[in-house]
């Protein structure tokens, strides 16, 4: 039985990156695709136009946990890969509301959504150096403090603590 691959972000560079390398080992893989990429496929999908036709694709808002809900359930995925997020990195902190709401729920959503139905299913959440922000040397590792300075880079700490925390109720 093929495993099952759901990838959040998929239509990004990262995620069209992952699809490629899950689909000649054999994955099913499903992605997570805003309405607007459905609409607007030459440009929106233009990452993965290549892999249409062996990816299935669902549409879901990274605010909106019943289309989360609806997925999951009707995928049950063994490995989910949260590459989706509102990457836009400003240090003035403009339009933090909208960045906080989807990065942090979006992540919330999914993990609430995978332990109901799918607890077995492998989780990869993709951080950022953002979370390290301002560091006082380099390279950074697992011992260097997180000291973000942009609303993106909190927003990806908050989803870091979150799986953190989630994922050891298991």
């Amino acid at each position: 039985m093929k495993k099952k691959a759901l990838v959040a972000g998929i239509a990004g560079q990262d995620g069209a990156n992952l699809a490629e390398l899950l689909l000649p080992k054999g994955y099913e893989v499903h992605g997570i695709v805003r309405r607007i990429a459905i609409d607007d496929t030459e440009h929106k999908l233009k990452n993965i136009s290549h892999l249409l036709r062996e990816t299935q694709l669902h549409v879901a808002s990274l605010d909106n946990i019943i289309s989360f809900i609806k997925t999951g359930k009707d995928i049950i995925p063994d490995e989910c890969y949260h590459l989706a997020a509102s990457s836009f990195v400003s240090y003035a902190f403009e339009d933090e509301i909208s960045i906080l709401n989807n990065n942090v729920d979006s992540t919330h959503y999914l993990l609430a959504v995978l332990k109901e139905f799918t607890p077995h299913c492998n989780f990869y959440f993709a951080g950022t150096s953002e979370m390290f922000g301002n560091v006082s040397s380099s390279p950074q590792d697992e011992s260097t403090p997180f000291n973000p300075r942009s609303i993106y880079g909190i927003s990806s700490l908050a989803g870091y603590y979150l799986v953190k925390k989630l994922s050891s109720t298991v």
